[in-house]
């Protein structure tokens, strides 16, 4: 049984029909239209895994901080607060509500006490998706388009009535 799967391939399809209408920023789409399948991935990888008990043991590994990034491919940032994939795609509070019903489950618990790179994962998503009791939802500043900066420079507006006029 796939865990995971179902919720995340059908965020990815709730990211895509969000990016088609909003064009304005596509790089943004995509880019997290693909964190979400690595995740996806990820996290079935992880649970085949647990429940085979094959899962590898943690490596050691030193820190990284302060080194140049020389090499590495640029990535699109995403917000870090509770909640900010709700004003960006319509239909994501439902799959927080999904994640959290999915969250109590016993086996998920088990899984993600003895796994903490699932953990890790889970808490992206969490902040990703759900909005913690008495935070208000987050808002996204959309940039103002209307008029286009070049009927401005020509003299141009829109009227009382709706109709395009010169100054």
């Amino acid at each position: 049984m796939s865990i995971f799967y179902n919720l995340l391939t059908l965020l990815q399809a709730a990211i895509a029909v969000a990016s088609a209408r909003d064009r304005s920023m596509p790089m943004f789409f995509i880019g997290l239209w693909n964190r979400v399948g690595r995740m996806r991935t990820r996290l079935e990888k992880l649970l085949v895994l647990w429940r085979a008990g094959m899962l590898p043991l943690p490596r050691e590994r030193a820190s990284r901080a302060g080194e140049p990034r020389d090499g590495r491919v640029k990535t699109i940032t995403m917000p870090s607060n509770h909640g900010w994939l709700l004003p960006r795609v319509r239909d994501a509070a439902k799959f927080g509500a999904m994640l959290e019903a999915m969250l109590t489950q016993e086996e998920i618990v088990r899984f993600l006490d003895e796994v903490p790179a699932a953990r890790r994962i889970v808490g992206v998503l969490k902040r990703m998706l759900i909005v913690p009791p008495g935070k208000p939802v987050p808002t996204m500043q959309r940039a103002e388009v209307w008029p286009p900066p070049a009927w401005q420079e020509a003299g141009m507006h829109l009227g009382p009535t709706g109709r395009l006029e010169w100054n």
